[in-house]
């Protein structure tokens, strides 16, 4: 068995706890080649021919870190298992490397670029390039021997949506190469008599092979199963209901649903451990109705992260997968139904409800009970912490962290306390998360903005959940018409028409690079703080990312997206005194000023900061190291670090959770790098999590600094 992480804020290392990154071994062929398989063997879902098992490595103890090139074998009682983090990086280049110059030709017979442009555009990244490599790498893996199963820990919801996306992506950047080639087909036949095939038809026929491959791959329930796991809380079971739904949408069976971290039975009297089984009750319940048909687990909380073989073996056995599961503490025990017989074809989920539709979420408790921290006689409720994460004059913040630690509710809470502390300050909370939750998180009840120009107003911020992918869709549309205007004027009245060269310039955009659309929305942020003459801008953005890997390349992307622009731009100066730039020339004009004033916003430490947000676990604490020493390397300024869900020690596992806590605390405080060492700000668990305004600010005004 091989388990692979496609996350690019890769976390499988810190949970094996190997020691060192987990990478690809290094081809035994010509980089970038095809994947020797054993003889006999077929690309996908064909018997293997197996080679022998290794000897066995039952107690075999890893003595040193892994090296970063290799496959790592993890010790196992029975059978043979593996790991790897993807580089997808890597992965591309070895992909690209014997394809570049097929590409190449294709560019040069479709376009009019000279061989300066190509190599310039052949330099840039293709559309969905980590997820794209990922997906086909995780095919080679597939096809590969001796795995009989491959298990694959992806990223948070939104850019996992994106990765299964990829095959319908890859069959349209076969279109557009085939688009390119189809000119040169043409005026062969017209003036040679015939076209002969060559390499650069070999390689549309591989990409339009592998888009198909991976797509029947994926679809296909007896080779690929999905299991959705969520944390049990409201927003994270809309998550789930939305994902879910995707997925069917697309054919793609999701047979199991894990609810992890489930409050354990009770083992004393602890208040606060008796409202977060409640809550958790109704959750459960919830997710129970709106996924019927399919098999429930529920995993129960440790009080500390299992870690390294040995304590990942007691979790699973803890969750007893496939079989009944006894939680008393739920009123009875959780029947587990069977797993459903119908899997050779999509599950339907009823329809999504409107809120307070016939699939009930839980209702809130009389009273939530919070962990209680210890008042700080210099802060407190005054929000004194507000300014060292948040100083007067700040026209960006950022908030960051690991998925399922609570960065949106604390990105609500921060833009909450900034309105708070200056009520004539314009505040807009922005999120550009695929995977919204402001709305569930706030309790809007209904549509969010979608849109800088359609913000919807709570408690005095305007919130807007960024739609980018209709952004930049509008952006293309724009696009396909200035093309269409400019080819009808170059064409004039005659019967003429350049048809392949129309088809080429509209079908440009479509291999704009991975994530751009993002970009069209994140440049959102300009114009809602420096918006055009005459318009009223906002003081303030608080901006709720994506978590860790994907926020990383949003941050990254003005710089990537700076240098896709400038190349389209010189794409149609090919045209230019001909057909003229058009109104899509001034508009890349327009964005390259709007990215160039972004990436100089991202790197002024008095007009941005970052915030982090992280729990006082070990896998949680290694991850925000990590980040913080990229936004250190991306000049990316960190005011301080909010440690969410801080446990009371209360009753024996309260007790046992708080002590776990405080040495990842201890280790967290040593990871801050002096001589500017940002603010630790601790925030007390609260069961249920809290969702609405009102209940936002309360819980903020437990916050305190963390004097250590």
């Amino acid at each position: 068995m091989l388990i692979v992480s496609t996350d690019p804020a890769h976390s499988l290392l810190d949970v094996l706890n190997l020691g060192g990154p987990l990478r690809l071994p290094p081809r035994s062929h010509q980089p970038g080649g095809p994947v020797p398989l054993p003889p006999g063997s077929h690309q996908l879902g064909g018997p293997l021919r197996l080679p022998p098992k290794p000897p066995s490595t039952r107690g075999a103890r890893q003595s040193s870190p892994p090296s970063r090139r290799s496959l790592i074998r993890i010790p196992t009682r029975r059978g043979e298992l593996r790991a790897v983090e993807l580089d997808a990086d890597g992965a591309f280049r070895r992909w690209m490397g014997p394809r570049r110059q097929a590409l190449r030709t294709i560019v040069a017979r479709g376009t009019y670029l000279d061989d300066d442009d190509i190599d310039r555009f052949l330099a840039l990244s293709l559309p969905g390039v980590n997820e794209l490599i990922g997906l086909v790498e995780l095919e080679r893996l597939v096809a590969r021997a001796p795995w009989n199963d491959v298990v694959v820990d992806t990223a948070p919801t939104g850019h996992t949506l994106r990765l299964l996306a990829m095959p319908q992506i890859l069959g349209r950047i076969a279109g557009v190469l085939d688009g390119m080639l189809a000119k040169h087909r043409f005026l062969a036949e017209t003036l040679g008599g015939e076209y002969r095939a060559d390499p650069t038809d070999a390689l549309i026929t591989e990409i339009e092979r592998e888009s198909g491959e991976l797509g029947a791959l994926l679809r296909d329930s007896r080779r690929c199963a999905f299991s959705w796991v969520l944390l049990p809380e409201v927003a994270a079971l809309e998550e789930a209901r939305d994902g879910v739904r995707a997925l069917e949408d697309a054919s793609m069976t999701v047979a199991e649903i894990i609810v992890n971290r489930v409050a354990p039975p009770a083992s004393g009297r602890c208040d606060f451990c008796s409202a977060r089984r409640r809550s958790e009750a109704g959750v459960i319940a919830a997710t129970r109705a709106a996924f019927p048909g399919r098999s429930l687990v529920a995993a129960p909380d440790l009080g500390a992260e299992p870690r390294g073989v040995p304590a990942l073996r007691r979790f699973a056995r803890t969750i007893k997968l496939g079989g009944p599961l006894r939680l008393r503490h739920l009123g009875g025990p959780l029947r587990l139904p069977p797993r459903p017989h119908h899997l050779g074809g999509p599950l339907r989920l009823p329809p999504k409800p409107q809120l307070g539709g016939p699939v009930p979420l839980p209702p809130k408790p009389p009273s939530s009970r919070r962990a209680r921290l210890p008042k700080d006689p210099e802060c407190g409720a005054d929000h004194g912490w507000l300014e060292a994460l948040a100083p007067r004059g700040l026209r960006l913040l950022v908030v960051a962290g690991k998925g399922g630690v609570g960065k949106t509710s604390c990105a609500a809470a921060l833009a909450l306390a900034l309105t708070e502390r200056d009520h004539d300050q314009r505040v807009l909370l922005l999120s550009v998360d695929p995977a919204h939750s402001l709305a569930d998180i706030l309790e809007l009840g209904g549509p969010v903005g979608t849109s800088i120009a359609n913000p919807v107003r709570v408690d005095g911020i305007d919130v807007v959940e960024l739609d980018a992918q209709a952004a930049f869709a509008q952006r293309r549309a724009r696009y396909r018409d200035a093309v269409d205007k400019l080819f009808d004027g170059l064409r004039g009245g005659s019967s003429f028409d350049a048809t392949f060269d129309r088809t080429v310039v509209q079908d440009l955009v479509d291999l704009a690079p991975s994530g751009l659309d993002e970009v069209f929305g994140i440049v959102g942020v300009i114009e809602a703080l420096f918006p055009a003459a005459g318009a009223a801008g906002y003081d303030v953005v608080v901006l709720d990312t994506a978590p860790t890997g994907h926020a990383l390349r949003l941050l990254e992307m003005p710089a990537s997206a700076l240098e896709w622009v400038h190349a389209l731009l010189a794409i149609l100066l090919k045209y230019r005194k001909v057909i003229g730039l058009g109104e899509f020339g001034a508009d890349l004009v327009e964005i390259a000023r709007d990215l160039r004033r972004l990436k100089a916003l991202l790197g002024e430490p008095r007009q941005t900061r970052a915030v982090l947000v992280t729990r006082a676990a070990e896998m949680p604490r290694l991850e925000t190291a990590r980040l913080l020493a990229a936004l250190t390397r991306l000049h990316v300024s960190v005011s301080g670090i909010v440690v969410n869900a801080l446990t009371p020690p209360g009753c024996p596992h309260c007790r046992r959770a708080a002590t776990a806590e405080s040495r990842a605390l201890d280790a967290l405080r040593q990871a801050r790098r002096p001589p500017k060492r940002c603010a630790i700000i601790l925030a007390p668990a609260e069961a249920p999590p809290p969702r609405g305004a009102a209940a936002l600010s309360r819980w903020r005004d437990q916050w305190i600094p963390d004097r250590r």
